[in-house]
């Protein structure tokens, strides 16, 4: 699997490249701004982009969709159906999605905005502004708040402890790390 990580200028967010050594598919995590560092990374390790997940609809994650889809054919996957002003495939809890030979699995964390969803890769898991290192993602409401607690709690501190956590903003962390110290569940 051919990984990285680019912190862009739009709100500090994180985007991501997965990409599939034996296919040269690859896969974009959230598109806040579509930068030529990401197109040279691409190009330097002979990749195609394939498709796009964004893990909610808010700007610093999805402003880049449009300029995204003028630079290659890839489809984009969402919890809703417009994404950042453009049309894009709905996907929800249990659906699967490919980059070539890998498979990732879809899981439904609302809290931060009710289409938030995050993707489980082996070995890692991209969760957008439901979990950060250390924190969660703000919400509207104290019902919300709980909602998206109890997602975390059951669908991704399920995963083994050694997952990486990839989040929207700030550093990675591991799904053991914020299990035993996120001061939101100790």
């Amino acid at each position: 699997m051919i990984f990285a990580h680019f912190l862009l200028d739009v709100n500090e967010s994180n985007a991501f490249i997965v990409g599939c050594e034996e296919t040269g598919e690859a896969l974009l995590v959230d598109a806040a701004v579509w930068e030529p560092r990401i197109e040279a990374f691409l190009n330097s390790h002979e990749l195609r982009l394939r498709s796009v997940f964004i893990t909610h609809d808010h700007f610093d994650h999805t402003s880049g969709l449009a300029d995204v889809f003028r630079f290659c054919d890839a489809k984009a996957y969402a919890g809703h159906s417009l994404s950042g002003g453009c049309s894009v495939q709905t996907v929800g809890e249990g659906d699967i999605l490919r980059c070539g030979n890998i498979e990732g699995r879809v899981t439904a964390i609302p809290g931060h905005t009710p289409d938030s969803i995050c993707l489980i890769l082996p070995g890692m898991v991209f969760t957008g502004d439901a979990l950060f290192a250390g924190s969660v993602g703000g919400t509207s409401s104290p019902p919300m708040h709980r909602q998206e607690l109890e997602g975390i709690r059951d669908r991704l501190f399920s995963l083994p402890d050694n997952y990486q956590v990839h989040p929207g903003h700030g550093p990675s962390s591991t799904i053991g790390i914020e299990r035993r110290y996120n001061p939101f569940f100790v």
